[in-house]
């Protein structure tokens, strides 16, 4: 049954639906009376079950998976621990200077304190990701748009590993010192969880998902959309890249 909530659904089955959240709503909160959060939304349509195997923070929209049936949020649970999903991102950064001087893999150290995640020398968790290409941002001067693959699921782990690189998502009053915790005005971060590949429960093969002609995605230079799209189809029958 698909969800009377208003949220576009890319994937559904008996076992699990993948839905695209928007910017700005909660994925999932500790106390939600009012039903404000994507997984209590689609609990209160009618899968009181439903559970999550991942989540997305506020700033982020994009791609979830939700899991309708034990099997099914067991089955991802593993799938996860073992490094069988892949995921990549599409983030609008900072560039007062070639962004080209991050691409390649990022390997560093998170610590969360509070609501925030900072890089340390010792005694956090290892953070991994690869910044694949870059283009201008349209209709935004001084920034761009980068395509990354993260291979670590980390608390603020792309906002935490792009401030440190020199390059924040614009507008991340969290990240970016030089906003002194305030957001400039008309200034609105965006940070997208684009593609997905995972294998749906009782499926045999691997799924790539990727809408390249979303109609909610901010405006790309579609040379970086036709690029992502092309790479990620390259990994839709491998079991990893």
């Amino acid at each position: 049954m698909r969800p009377p909530v208003e949220l576009p659904l890319l994937f559904e089955s008996a076992h699990e639906w993948v839905v695209v959240k928007p910017a700005g709503m909660a994925t999932e909160l500790t106390s939600d009376p009012r039903g404000v959060s994507l997984i209590e939304q689609i609990r209160r349509s009618g899968h009181p079950n439903a559970r999550l195997p991942h989540r997305l923070d506020r700033l982020t929209r994009g791609l979830v998976v939700v899991a309708l049936t034990d099997e099914s949020i067991a089955f991802h649970n593993e799938q996860i621990r073992a490094g069988a999903w892949a995921k990549w991102y599409l983030a609008r950064i900072l560039a007062e200077s070639d962004p080209s001087e991050i691409l390649g893999f990022h390997r560093v150290y998170l610590r969360t304190t509070g609501d925030r995640a900072r890089v340390v020398r010792s005694g956090g968790k290892p953070a991994l990701m690869d910044v694949l290409k870059h283009a201008p941002a349209p209709g935004h001067p001084g920034q761009a748009h980068v395509a990354i693959r993260l291979h670590t699921g980390r608390f603020h782990q792309i906002r935490a590993m792009l401030a440190y690189l020199g390059f924040p998502i614009a507008g991340d009053d969290k990240y970016d010192a030089a906003y002194g915790g305030r957001r400039p005005r008309g200034e609105v971060p965006y940070l997208e969880h684009a593609a997905l590949r995972f294998r749906p429960y009782g499926e045999g093969v691997s799924r790539v998902l990727f809408n390249e002609d979303d109609p909610d995605r901010e405006r790309i230079d579609p040379s970086l959309l036709q690029w992502l799209s092309r790479h990620v189809a390259a990994a839709r029958d491998e079991e990893s890249v």
